[in-house]
């Protein structure tokens, strides 16, 4: 389906929680795993120099302005692109302005419903190659991909047991994700909830 204009689309989010016991039993059925930020949930819409920053409520940010380096960033291409990240801004001291991309909608004009995540994943990685070979370390924590001082990309663990026990300051927890499950129209805020299960750290306010 063609995305001629600007319309909102929900992000993809998981909206069950899982205790940590059960990371194994996600990974040995095949479901991808990555970190979870802890940041807010926002949709980027771009197109050219028109670039449109969303939360997952359809809300303009309250507590954050986009820098004139993101709009140039993310309109570098003419035509809609539709992506989804992560912004570490509000939510601790270490890291500002940052987006961490886990997801594309829209590709040059071009919905993506009935794509795979492995498949949205490899547009991400084409069309932002990252100039560093390693993803451990880099500026936005453990299991991201570095593109540029300002954003970078998930990463799918090899060890998601491993990760759980070195998550840090900027995570939430850990995210599976079934990479068979194909992508539904984004029309409403849980459209692609149930091919998705989070992990999270303990905190008073999680269940889990």
């Amino acid at each position: 389906m063609r995305y001629d204009s600007y319309r909102y689309l929900w992000p993809p989010r998981p909206e069950k929680a899982a205790p940590p016991e059960l990371i194994e039993s996600y990974w040995r059925r095949g479901w991808l795993a990555q970190v979870k930020k802890n940041g807010t949930c926002t949709v980027i819409f771009a197109n050219g120099g028109q670039v449109i920053f969303k939360t997952r409520h359809n809300d303009d940010h309250k507590a954050w302005s986009p820098q004139a380096r993101h709009v140039q960033f993310f309109g570098q291409r003419q035509g809609w692109n539709v992506y989804v990240a992560e912004l570490l801004h509000s939510k601790g001291p270490t890291l500002k302005n940052h987006l961490y991309l886990f997801d594309i909608l829209v590709n040059d004009g071009v919905e993506l419903t009935g794509t795979t995540l492995c498949e949205r994943q490899t547009i991400l990685r084409t069309r932002f190659p990252s100039p560093r070979a390693d993803i451990i370390g880099s500026r936005a924590g453990l299991g991201a991909r570095m593109i540029c001082d300002d954003v970078s990309q998930a990463e799918n663990l090899t060890d998601p047991s491993a990760a759980w026990a070195a998550l840090g300051t900027l995570d939430e927890g850990l995210v599976f994700k079934n990479p068979t499950a194909k992508l539904a129209p984004c029309l409403t805020e849980k459209s692609n909830g149930e091919w998705q299960i989070k992990i999270r750290l303990p905190h008073s306010n999680y269940s889990f």
